[in-house]
């Protein structure tokens, strides 16, 4: 799929129809096809479009039982609903309206008028999907903000919970940053912070995998399934890669350039033990590596 053009999902059991809409839209959107509410359903979780036109009348599930499903699932109630149906009458709009569609077209269909609709409601989602990203992300990093890890790590702790699995977590903290930005001034601090997120990015790329700025010069790496010896491990690797960028550190202790004091921790989460108590260990792990020398990795079960 083009990643350039935003995308649309086409739901209607007609093929003739199917293809009124593809020759309307094909030239300006990536178009996918569903013949049944369920392969909809399907459908939207994997492919994620940005707009959904679905049909009305459809055999089996028809289409506002698969819009209030659509709406249902936390992946993909976000993505708007226009129905598509030859039914005019006020309360068959309702229902639809009411089912969580935004819009309602008429068959047979007009090229303009869904041309015009179908504009509209993608430069609506296109405004809103900046503004939600803008809300998760921290500003002079670009990695995800304070908001956002503490959004994920409750999830994500709910997740372990049901699944039975340990959730790992790495705090991270630059290595005398304040004598850095007194030293260099703190225009240069900003690109270093910039340019130490950029090797988060690089390093923590596997799905699940959060990196965030947690505040400061303080960063957070959520580590989905991760064991205590799988989070040192990736503790290590991001500790020797922030070394490895060798960006110049004229006030530093042992080394003239920055260096990343690492926390790991990982735990079976539950009532009892929160996801509250992991960022503790963690950060308890972090001040231990501060205190003893610094650039270094230090593990929850080793206090």
């Amino acid at each position: 799929m083009d990643a350039a053009r935003q995308s649309i999902l086409l739901v209607d059991d007609a093929p003739a129809n199917l293809e009124a809409l593809n020759a309307v839209l094909g030239a300006d959107y990536e178009l996918i096809f569903a013949t049944s509410g369920q392969e909809a359903l399907e459908l939207a979780r994997d492919q994620m479009p940005d707009l959904i036109l679905l049909d009305v009348m459809m055999s089996g599930m028809d289409g506002c039982e698969a819009c209030r499903r659509l709406k249902a699932d936390s992946r993909t109630k976000d993505i708007p609903i226009i129905f598509v149906t030859a039914k005019d009458h006020e309360e068959d709009e309702a229902a639809g309206l009411d089912a969580g569609a935004i819009d309602y077209l008429t068959k047979p269909i007009r090229a303009s008028i869904v041309k015009a609709r179908v504009r509209n409601h993608l430069d609506l989602k296109r405004s809103h999907d900046l503004l939600e990203s803008l809300s998760i992300t921290d500003p002079l990093t670009g990695l995800s903000n304070r908001r956002h890890f503490d959004a994920v790590l409750e999830t994500e702790a709910r997740r372990a919970v049901r699944s039975m699995s340990p959730l790992g977590l790495l705090m991270c903290d630059l290595d005398r940053f304040k004598a850095y930005n007194d030293y260099y001034g703190h225009p240069a601090g900003d690109r270093c912070l910039q340019a130490v997120a950029a090797v988060f990015r690089e390093t923590f790329r596997r799905a699940g995998e959060l990196p965030a700025r947690y505040g400061g010069e303080e960063f957070a790496v959520i580590l989905p399934g991760a064991t205590l010896p799988i989070a040192s491990l990736l503790g290590e690797r991001i500790r020797q890669a922030v070394e490895a960028r060798r960006l110049p550190h004229a006030r530093a202790e042992s080394m003239p350039w920055v260096t990343l004091s690492v926390g790991a921790a990982s735990m079976l989460v539950t009532a009892e033990a929160p996801a509250s108590s992991l960022v503790q260990r963690a950060d308890v792990a972090l001040y231990s590596s501060k205190k003893t020398g610094r650039n270094r990795v230090t593990c929850a079960e080793e206090l």
